[in-house]
């Protein structure tokens, strides 16, 4: 059984970025393009891509965290 994890985070510039089961996602169109690209050129598995992950560390604040047991947020 797979297992459905969800994670949002606030950019500096207050956009939203989100993964989920369905992938990468943000309502700004330009980091949605950039998600989409860098992941599909760097995921192979489940795992957050390594320039994905430092540019997250850099730029966003974690803010939801959806795991097996629900939702954890900030």
């Amino acid at each position: 059984m797979p297992m459905n994890l969800a994670f949002k985070w606030k950019h500096q510039d207050g956009s939203m970025v989100e993964y989920s089961s369905d992938g990468w996602s943000s309502d700004d169109p330009e980091k949605a393009a950039w998600l989409a690209t860098t992941s599909r050129l760097c995921s192979s598995g489940v795992a957050i891509p390594t320039d994905l992950r430092l540019w997250l560390q850099r730029n966003c604040e974690l803010i939801e965290f959806r795991g097996p047991g629900g939702l954890i947020s900030d």
